[in-house]
């Protein structure tokens, strides 16, 4: 089952973007700079990997993934991981019923937290948080049939909104914790894709970033369905075959971020796509190499991506690649390395109410096998 949480999430098996885009004027960039992200390795299982993370504030946030892959020779029946921070340190918690892997967690509050994953018997699984207990839900019932629930966006009010595959077609599915409905979304019956991503916004704003094959083209193209204004619609994107979407990221109605990869299997280059509430656009980032894989901003109009940025043939990383943007300008960092290599952050996210972010991933210690990380700014 570990083999499915990183087919579906995993930084290392993420998909890219082709030439032919439309780009926003290039802005100016900051030339590398040294790491500001420190890294901490959980005391988790051996082949583990921390999947997402989100806060609600300084003391208060969450990180979910597995660990105890079978590949490595450890086998657990419940083999999810769910952190806490409490200001001072992670702990990590068990839930009051079964589930196996989490996928991806958000939150409103800190009486409001959600998360996704695979139940014990196969079947979608989501958990919900009230500040005092968890509680299971099957939004999709007890399936355990093709379809996935990927990520989830909290909005409030025990609310939130679902994102995967049904099949092969692109799923959103709205609820709380008494009942879920699909939600249809015009479009998306016409085409084979998944939504990987899921972001909304205090107005009431969704946006959703996958991909999806068209018509007999070997490689994907990137994929958006938003709902803004209250209506859900398929997102007009610039021309970029051969894509993955596997970040996305809204401040606003007006102002939201997408990042994913070019050229997965041969030379990977990174995509920056950028809504500014009438179209989309590609963004000439600084780093004309590697992988996109995360992306969270702040209210203060700072953005971070995360990925990784390799030295041709494209086996060689001088680090955790750490894009910023801010004040109209793109500065990069590379992240710390832990036990000699360099992690992947395939989440990132705000502290709210601050300009300090934090990321998890995996990274390999010892040369061999995963170990969860989680880093946040200095």
């Amino acid at each position: 089952m570990g083999s499915l949480a990183r087919s579906w999430l995993s930084a290392a098996t993420l998909a890219t973007v082709a030439a032919g885009a439309s780009f926003l004027p290039a802005t100016a960039v900051v030339a590398a700079t040294g790491s500001t992200w420190r890294a901490t390795v959980p005391p988790l299982i051996p082949d583990s990997r921390l999947t997402d993370v989100v806060a609600t504030g300084p003391d208060n946030a969450w990180s979910v993934g597995y660990q105890a892959s079978t590949y490595t020779g450890y086998s657990i029946d419940e083999p999810y991981v769910l952190l806490q921070w409490n200001g001072q340190a992670w702990t990590e918690r068990r839930l009051p019923h079964e589930a196996f892997v989490l996928y991806k967690v958000d939150a409103a509050s800190a009486g409001d937290v959600w998360t996704v994953g695979i139940g014990d018997l196969g079947q979608s699984y989501a958990g919900h948080f009230n500040g005092q207990t968890w509680t299971a839900h099957a939004p999709l019932g007890t399936s355990t049939g093709p379809s996935a629930l990927l990520d989830v966006a909290a909005t409030g009010g025990g609310r939130a909104v679902l994102v995967g595959h049904d099949g092969s077609r692109p799923l959103v599915v709205e609820g709380d914790t008494g009942q879920f409905n699909r939600v249809a979304v015009p479009g998306t019956e016409q085409y084979n894709g998944v939504l990987r991503v899921v972001s909304s916004t205090r107005d009431g704003s969704i946006f959703a970033a996958g991909d999806r094959y068209v018509a007999d083209a070997p490689y994907p193209e990137p994929t958006i369905v938003q709902r803004v204004g209250g209506v859900w619609r398929v997102a007009a994107l610039p021309s970029v075959p051969s894509t993955q979407l596997t970040g996305v990221w809204a401040r606003s109605s007006t102002d939201a971020w997408a990042v994913g990869t070019q050229d997965y299997d041969s030379a990977p280059k990174p995509v920056i796509l950028h809504w500014d509430g009438r179209t989309w656009q590609r963004v000439a980032g600084p780093a004309p190499a590697g992988r996109a894989y995360a992306v969270a901003g702040d209210a203060n109009g700072n953005v971070w991506i995360s990925g990784t940025n390799p030295i041709p043939p494209y086996i060689e990383y001088p680090g955790t690649l750490l894009l910023r943007y801010t004040g109209g300008r793109w500065s990069v960092a590379y992240g710390p390395k832990v036990g000699g290599n360099d992690p992947s952050l395939d989440a990132l996210a705000n502290v709210p109410g601050t300009s300090s972010f934090w990321g998890s991933g995996a990274a390999s210690p010892n040369g061999y096998g995963t170990a969860g990380v989680i880093e946040r700014t200095r």
